[in-house]
């Protein structure tokens, strides 16, 4: 399958060099030549070119590569100090509005100086309380992704969700591909460190730079940083895994919290002491979750969560994710609930050390996913106890079907799901809403929308409604008729 190829991010065996300027016990990993890597190259060629009307870098021909680390191994009690010399611009300011009374603005700069491997040149961008003492002391730091930007804090997070709780955001450019650049429109910028790919550049540890950077010389900015999270989604959810295998996380980061990823193995860094921080993963069906399965390696620092019939990239809704290829009205099954929730348990996890829900996987027999008798995979916690899942999925509204982008089939009606009546169906609904929320996979809020959602268009269900009242179902606006 395309896809399969397209979406393999794993670390592979990989040969060592050790660059002029460091250490040779300090080494740099390259990427394995071979038949496997040209064919991934080739796939990825072939999305680029898809998407190069989406990109507004002129440079981004290349074929981005996953290696096991692109900086260079630490020692994790012992974490890397800042680049010598690096600077944060004199931001442009521009204002966000009122969050919850709390008002943003955004700082537009540039962050220049030199990792280890090099010097770098580029873009930043942050959002924070006009007022830094609004703050609630927490700096999320978010890689941006080749294709979405900073989607995590557009799209699956949200501005709305973090703002409203104080939280400071920044971004930073990592790479030359792309928009991972953050700000393609910016002159001047470059990457000179880290690694070549095929004409574009990659250097993790800008990102680690950069956060250090903010605690120390960005307080008028972001105020006083207590705590320091990174987080990012599919391809911009690689560069913190390998700087957490690499050991240049720790001592920077309080919490990693990679989404849709895969073919690492971050409990294995934690039990190596390469990390000092915690990690929560949110996956989809999709994912390829092999390694990442809750292993009880490191029971008070790593949480996985995985969300039946979620495809890797779900409908954002009224989010502004815009593709060349079709997205919204694909499903309505998505990781993004669960992933508002495991966010702020893993916060609540870092600032008080409230654990969160016991990790959660597929059920799976001779390596395969189980499925319930409409085609749904069955979710269950690290100790093999069934527990509950999307409510719709729950009920058997339809089968839904995870992929790259999702889809649906066999939509059931309410009678035909055994209900006499829309009264009937929507308490239990309410009912499955409750078992997701009690299980602390879903928010109060969007727990509400979720039952509101199933009540706009009687005798629909939450699915048929979707499917068939979608401008409705978006703004969760009552059908002026069904």
């Amino acid at each position: 399958m395309f896809w399969q190829w397209f979406r393999y991010k794993g670390p592979v065996t990989l040969p060592r060099w050790s660059p002029p300027d460091r250490p040779a016990a300090h080494s740099h990993p390259f990427s394995q030549p071979g038949v496997f890597r040209r064919r991934r190259l080739g796939l990825w060629a072939l999305l680029l070119a898809a998407l190069m009307p989406a990109l507004s870098a002129t440079g981004a021909q290349a074929a981005p590569l996953h290696p096991q680390s692109l900086v260079a191994p630490h020692d994790a009690a012992d974490a890397p100090q800042g680049g010598t010399g690096d600077r944060l611009s004199r931001p442009r300011t521009t204002p966000l509005g009122s969050f919850g009374g709390i008002r943003y603005v955004q700082y537009d700069g540039v962050f220049e100086g030199r990792t280890s491997t090099g010097r770098f040149r580029v873009p930043y961008r942050i959002s924070a309380p006009a007022e830094p003492r609004r703050s609630n002391g927490t700096m999320v730091v978010e890689p941006p992704h080749f294709v979405a930007g900073l989607g995590m804090l557009d799209v699956y997070l949200g501005r709305d969700f973090l703002f409203r709780r104080g939280f400071v955001h920044a971004g930073v450019g990592w790479s030359t591909l792309g928009n991972r650049i953050l700000d393609p429109s910016i002159s001047g910028t470059f990457i000179k460190g880290g690694i070549e790919e095929d004409g574009a550049r990659v250097d993790d540890e800008i990102i680690t730079d950069f956060a250090k950077a903010l605690s120390s010389g960005g307080r008028s900015m972001v105020g006083k940083v207590s705590r320091k999270y990174v987080t990012g989604f599919s391809d911009s959810s690689y560069p913190i895994l390998r700087l957490v295998h690499a050991g240049a996380a720790a001592g920077v980061f309080d919490l990693a919290v990679p989404v849709t990823t895969e073919g690492f193995d971050p409990q294995a860094d934690l039990t190596a002491d390469r990390f000092d921080g915690k990690i929560v993963i949110v996956n989809s069906e999709a994912d390829d979750s092999t390694n990442l399965t809750d292993r009880r390696l490191a029971r008070n620092r790593y949480r996985f969560y995985v969300v039946a019939g979620s495809p890797h990239i779900p409908d954002p809704l009224d989010a502004p994710l815009d593709l060349p290829f079709p997205v919204r009205r694909t499903t309505p099954a998505s990781f993004v609930p669960a992933l508002h929730a495991h966010f702020l348990q893993g916060h609540g996890w870092v600032r008080k050390g409230s654990p969160p829900p016991t990790s959660t996987q597929l059920r799976t027999q001779d390596g395969t996913i189980v499925r319930d008798p409409n085609g749904n995979a069955i979710t269950e916690d690290r100790t093999g106890r069934r527990v509950p899942r999307l409510p719709f999925v729950e009920l058997g509204e339809a089968r839904y079907i995870a992929g790259f982008v999702g889809s649906y089939e066999n939509v059931r009606t309410l009678q035909q799901l055994g209900f006499s009546t829309h009264k009937a169906y929507a308490q239990a609904f309410a009912a499955k809403v409750r078992d997701y929320q009690k299980a602390r996979y879903i928010l109060p809020e969007d727990a509400g929308d979720m039952r509101r959602r199933a009540q706009l268009c009687p005798p629909l269900t939450f699915t048929e409604t979707y499917r068939d009242h979608y401008t409705e179902f978006v703004d969760i606006q009552p059908c002026t008729a069904s």
